[in-house]
């Protein structure tokens, strides 16, 4: 009777481990701590060589192509390229079409940069659009409307410009005009346009 008991409480103790054992498995697979670990970068290297090449994460380290290509296209645009991507889209101004860039502040690696044009057989007084460009991308013209004699254009920093637009008061000449109306224009990164201020020359 005695050995019948010790043999009982013997497999019982024999018991007790396995069934530990077996409860702190299956405790370490449903701990949301070991789920924090399994999905932890740093754990990739102790993965198997399943898990590792079914990871997508080697081909989403891989560098940018955007940021990589951009210093190229800042070396491979020029005015003249510039001038050719946009004035396609410029209509003529009362059947005047429009002439080669009379002034060019044309930087390809500059947030804001431009390109001053004339209508064809332009003279002092003529209609001049100003043509804006983001890291060498056309962007449009300042204006909606081209406006009369040469603009005066000065750069404030890299995404801003500020424009003095000359202009004939009444009774004076064009050689003797004296009317400026200023404005500014300054590109947004973060809404990704030109924003503009001040005002533009009133009509004749």
């Amino acid at each position: 009777m005695l050995r019948s008991a010790s043999a009982f409480v013997g497999a019982a103790l024999m018991c007790l481990p396995l069934a530990a054992c077996s409860q702190g498995e299956q405790g370490e697979v449903d701990t949301p701590m070991f789920s924090a670990v399994r999905n932890n970068p740093t754990s990739v290297a102790a993965a198997s060589p399943t898990e590792e090449a079914a990871s997508p994460e080697p081909t989403s380290n891989q560098a940018p192509a955007p940021k990589t290509e951009e210093p190229e296209s800042c070396e491979d645009i020029d005015a003249e390229e510039a001038y050719q991507s946009g004035i396609g889209t410029i209509a003529p101004w009362n059947g005047f079409g429009w002439g080669r860039p009379s002034s060019s502040e044309f930087d390809p690696c500059a947030d804001l940069s431009w390109l001053i044009i004339a209508i064809e057989g332009a003279t002092a007084s003529s209609p001049h659009h100003i043509m804006l460009f983001h890291k060498g991308e056309y962007l449009g013209t300042a204006t909606a409307e081209p406006y009369g004699f040469f603009p005066t254009i000065e750069r404030v920093n890299d995404a801003e410009i500020a424009v003095t637009y000359h202009w004939a008061r009444e009774g004076e000449t064009t050689a003797g005009r004296t009317g400026e109306t200023h404005a500014g224009f300054r590109w947004d990164e973060g809404q990704q346009k030109v924003i503009m201020s001040g005002d533009v020359p009133p009509h004749s």
